[in-house]
């Protein structure tokens, strides 16, 4: 799955990033809270962004994004630089080819895992009285160098932030590519508890549920992982963490994939919509993204999912077609409704990085009751 890492020697750091430079890449302001804030603004809701406020981000994002605090005038070449390697499915580098399309990121980013703008938004929070707070961009503090001590303060604060919140105040965590179980661990037991919604690809999906159910995290996923079996992943990490002690119970799962995208939601809630439009909107803004077009172009576009589905890996149980007049389904599932909208999968890409954060924002503002 894609992966982003901290490059822990600066010398090797310094020849990356050089070299990067030097190929004259595309450079775009990024991390996966600015990434959501502006979408969200450019679909009509009011942000408040915790984030270091640095000039580059206040002279770069969107005006109507409240970013809090002091702004920090940062000398132009000692930015944060994330390098983003995207690559398609037969690249070669060296001896090796990509099996599938991906991308890998590596940073030095000094600012972020520090969670620095975090102080000024538990401040304006306060007056700003939000509906929804999401948590993105956490992988950031997963493999930098902190003392035990220095780790322990961030999520300290961390977890006084969430314990400040109204218990109306809706939290989404959006999940990402993580490799230290433990941290992931102490990281999960500070924010779940707090979460009414979580968002995560078909990679992250299993490795949730692997940590939540045995301690230990999942390197190797299946990036082709049936309808059936994500159903019912999703199914049994709802249930395992609505039976751990928690602040509020979870209400909403959002399951982001290549094929698809599937939206489960507690039937009996006063917080969310049905998943319909959810589904419907994120798909397209997927392949909107990727293709770099708000047009949809037939001849630039294809659907992978098949032509039906199981809602289930158990033997007998309901296979849902997918109709071309009507291709979004929604069904009662339990306690849950379950949509699922195919996605039109672009085949001439533009980008990638930042697709997810996208249509995380938009799946957010078009689920809220």
């Amino acid at each position: 799955a894609a992966a982003e890492r901290y490059v822990q020697s600066e010398e090797l750091w310094l020849k990356i990033r050089a070299a990067a430079l030097s190929l004259g890449p595309e450079l775009k302001l990024g991390g996966n809270g600015p990434v959501i804030a502006k979408r969200m603004v450019e679909e009509g809701a009011e942000v408040l962004l915790a984030i270091q406020n640095e000039k580059i981000y206040r002279d770069g994002i969107i005006k109507e994004v409240r970013m809090p605090g002091e702004t920090v005038d940062t000398e132009s070449g000692d930015y944060d630089l994330h390098i983003i390697l995207e690559f398609d499915k037969g690249e070669k580098w060296g001896p090796y080819m990509a099996t599938r399309g991906n991308r890998y990121i590596v940073h030095r980013d000094l600012h972020n895992p520090q969670l620095k703008g975090l102080a000024a938004v538990r401040s304006a929070v306060k007056d700003f009285k939000p509906h929804l707070v999401v948590l993105g961009g956490l992988q950031m503090l997963d493999t930098y160098p902190f003392t035990e001590e220095e780790l322990n303060a961030r999520l300290n604060e961390l977890d006084e932030f969430l314990s400040e919140l109204p218990s109306d105040t809706l939290v989404h965590f959006e999940m990402a590519s993580f490799v230290n179980p433990h941290f992931l661990k102490r990281l999960t037991d500070v924010i779940l508890p707090y979460s009414d919604s979580i968002g995560m690809n078909e990679q992250e999906l299993p490795n949730l549920s692997s940590l939540i159910k045995s301690g230990t995290i999942v390197y190797i996923s299946d990036s082709k992982i049936k309808v059936s079996q994500t159903m019912d992943h999703t199914r049994e990490l709802l249930a395992i963490l609505n039976d751990l002690p928690r602040h509020k119970p979870l209400t909403r799962v959002h399951i982001h994939t290549l094929a698809y995208q599937a939206v489960f939601t507690v039937r009996e809630n006063d917080k969310w919509m049905s998943g319909i439009t959810t589904a419907v909107k994120s798909s397209l803004t997927a392949t909107r993204y990727v293709c770099g077009d708000e047009s949809i172009d037939s001849t630039k576009i294809k659907m992978i999912l098949d032509e039906s589905f199981s809602s289930s890996s158990i033997p007998g149980s309901q296979r849902i077609p997918i109709i071309d007049s009507t291709p979004v389904s929604c069904w009662p599932d339990g306690p849950y409704e379950i949509c699922l909208a195919p996605v039109l999968v672009c085949t001439q890409i533009k980008q990638t990085g930042g697709g997810g954060d996208n249509l995380t924002g938009v799946g957010l503002l078009y689920h809220l009751k």
